[in-house]
């Protein structure tokens, strides 16, 4: 059982010399094939972490979505792993010595690059030490597992191991973050840029890496062996090597030690390497991608490179019907970068996304010319199992493009979007033109508001489009349902309304049905507030229940407010100062009215004639509406609000205008331009004309 003893520890040069270098490059023969490296080494953490732990887990508990692991064109990942586990087995069960044995293994990971070589080395190991402690920790409870145990001659206890398997999972610790290292390094775009002076440094990097892949085989090799060691021992030699031979097991840990030793320094060179690379590396890809946005190209393929090539070609993904698309499938079209979290919206948010864009009527007339590219961004550094879920979930379910492996987005990307773009964990869209070149920062609130009327989604169409607009229903209600649109294109007058107490709204609605049987043009409709709580819930329910008014959905009400903050969001772009700016100054005004417990807004269409009311104004109208109800055909509901709510003038008004008669005009009520009272009529005649007429006649 006792493991080959080094002589000492050994600088990195002597090990490399040891080492067959040229024979290990001839071997090195990549084909293309990939493994989802993050994801696989997730599982072999957690099998080293559930063995070598005596806690029972919930079998829910930290589960992973592995599907996407396989990157490979030909083989099965299971497939990869049995023969890679087998060749390792057969080898500690043959003559060979463990440097033979370690150029075998390495002559099968040939076709594989470097970190996906020990990635598989790993998971071979992983998959041995596993199904090795499955058994023993279950055979004491579980019949199965007792009857293979002992079919397989394992030993009733391995508890005097444990210093053992205590040293060989520090080891394998060890072996991880080697592994980490290599594939750090192998992710770095090296290729994109010219090395000039660093070039020395790759190179001896890549030693190092030769170096590292050789040990960490090797000592592979060696654990497997000391496992199939022990699962041998019959509970005859256990009791022996405790009593007569207890040194062998101290002499066992030092070794594994020893091995952890020398993987550590090979390890911290390593790393140090990589670190220089890595800034080198970052500083001109950051370069080169701040160049790449200064001027225009004849496309975008050379920007989205830059941005989001990986070391594969196929970098995206296109629901679940594409499971790897190419960069080329964006070309000459405009991309709508959306940067958010891995969960992205909440789902009533997320729909409306969709119904935005590509449920939009406007969607089909331009589809071949622009598509929404999602990049998920980890709050963290590292993703979490949750965060993984959820985006293969939303990844399949969503109409657009993704980020096939967000988690291996480059951090000089992650880190453009967060500095230059402005990125701080709020979804936004960033735009770029067919040429690749940034038209827009972030055009999420264009899309909120106008939808695919938004479109080309640039900053220059966001303010084209806001000088066309006023603050009125249209802006307010428009595209939100298709009930609403109709009643703004009918130029219908409207009254949309807001109350936390179900008994005001009763209240309300049946004094608006009094003065609807005077102006039937009149609708009504509850748009809640921008919380979505339970209460909201109930009244909107009572609402329907009671036929009292119309109602937006709870999924439309929040479309309402949403729509409102984007508003605000979108001309606080061009304007910040609400004193000349109406559309902000009544959008930050609605925002702050619908935390009140009652409000309503007055208004017709596209008529910039918006009243809005808070309750103890509507209180004032109500009890003047038997002053006013009479005028309400000739002025609107709107006009005589305004009027009765105006300041009451108790000096006499000499104010008079003097019109040409007309019959139809003499019918209605006539108010005062000045103290905005009704006037009285008078009849003048022109005696002297009338006169001259009958002379003349």
């Amino acid at each position: 059982m006792a493991l080959n003893q080094t002589k000492g520890e050994k600088s990195l040069v002597d090990l490399e010399a040891d080492i067959p270098i040229k024979s290990i490059l001839i071997m090195h023969d990549p084909d293309g094939r990939e493994l989802d490296f993050e994801m696989l080494l997730r599982v072999i953490e957690n099998i080293m972490h559930y063995s070598t732990s005596s806690q029972i887990f919930d079998q829910q508990e930290d589960t992973l979505d592995i599907s996407s692991i396989v990157e490979e064109s030909e083989d099965r990942l299971a497939y990869s792993i049995y023969k890679i586990s087998s060749e390792i087995l057969s080898k500690c069960y043959g003559n060979e010595n463990a440097h033979e044995s370690t150029l075998s293994v390495l002559h099968l990971l040939g076709s594989y690059r470097w970190d996906d070589k020990l990635l598989l080395a790993l998971s071979a190991f992983a998959t041995v030490f596993g199904e090795f402690w499955v058994i023993i920790q279950a055979q004491s409870q579980n019949p199965l597992a007792a009857s293979i145990a002992l079919l397989k001659q394992y030993p009733n206890s391995f508890n005097m191991f444990e210093p053992i398997f205590t040293a060989l999972n520090s080891l394998v610790k060890t072996m991880i973050e080697i592994t980490r290292s290599v594939s750090q390094f192998e992710r770095l775009p090296i290729r994109h840029i010219e090395l000039q002076d660093e070039t020395v440094s790759v190179a001896a990097t890549k030693s190092s890496i030769y170096v590292a892949a050789y040990w960490i085989i090797r000592s592979i090799i060696v654990c497997v062996s000391l496992i199939t060691n022990l699962r041998s021992l019959q509970d005859e030699q256990v009791h022996l090597l405790a009593f007569q031979d207890p040194y062998s097991i101290s002499s066992a840990v030092w070794e594994i030690a020893s091995l952890r030793r020398k993987l550590d320094g090979i390890g911290n060179h390593l790393n140090a390497k990589v670190d220089v690379c890595q800034q080198h590396t970052e500083q001109k890809m950051h370069m080169k991608l701040v160049n790449a946005f200064q001027e225009p190209h004849l496309n975008n393929q050379d920007v989205l490179q830059i941005l989001f090539g990986q070391r594969n070609d196929l970098p995206l993904k296109h629901s679940s019907a594409q499971a790897k698309v190419d960069i080329s499938s964006l070309k000459n079209k405009i991309v709508v970068l959306l940067i958010s979290k891995p969960e992205l919206l909440p789902v009533n948010e997320l729909l409306l996304l969709v119904q935005q864009t590509y449920d939009h009527p406007l969607h089909n007339n331009l589809k071949q010319s622009f598509d929404i590219l999602w990049v998920p961004i980890s709050t963290s550094n590292r993703w979490s199992n949750n965060d993984i879920t959820i985006f293969n979930l939303l990844s399949n379910s969503l109409p657009w493009y993704s980020i096939r492996q967000p988690w291996s987005l480059r951090s000089t990307t992650i880190h453009y979007a967060k500095e230059v773009w402005q990125y701080h964990e709020q979804p936004i869209m960033v735009v770029l033109d067919p040429t690749g070149m940034v038209s827009n920062i972030n055009a999420i609130d264009m899309v909120w508001i106008w939808g695919m009327k938004a479109y080309p989604f640039s900053f220059s169409r966001e303010e084209e489009l806001w000088r066309n607009e006023r603050w009125n229903l249209r802006l307010l209600l428009d595209s939100i349902d298709p009930l609403l649109t109709m009643w703004v294109e009918e130029e219908k007058s409207v009254c949309i309304y807001g109350s936390n107490k179900l008994e005001w709204v009763r209240e309300f609605t049946t004094e608006i049905k009094n003065i609807q049987s005077l102006a039937a043009q009149l609708e009504l409709v509850y748009v809640g507030n921008k919380e979505q709580s339970a209460l909201a819930c109930s009244i909107v329910s009572a609402i329907e229940r009671e036929k009292l008014s119309h109602t937006l959905s709870m999924t439309k009400i929040l479309l309402f407010w949403l729509r409102i903050q984007s508003v605000k969001r979108s001309r606080l772009k061009f304007n910040q100062r609400t004193d000349t700016d109406q559309i902000l100054r009544e959008a930050i005004t609605l925002l702050d009215t619908c935390n009140e417990d009652n409000w309503m807004i007055f208004g017709s269409s596209s008529s910039a004639d918006i009243l809005k009311l808070h309750v103890k104004e509507w209180a004032i109208f109500s009890s003047r509406y038997p002053l006013w109800k009479k005028y309400l055909p000739q002025i609107g509901l709107v006009e005589a609000i305004r009027r009765s709510l105006e300041p009451p003038t108790t000096e006499p008004c000499t104010h008079s205008r003097v019109t040409t008669y007309n019959k139809e005009q003499m019918e209605e009520t006539t108010f005062c331009d000045k103290c905005k009272r009704p006037m009285k009529k008078f009849f003048m005649y022109d005696v002297v004309e009338q006169a001259s007429r009958i002379k003349y006649d």
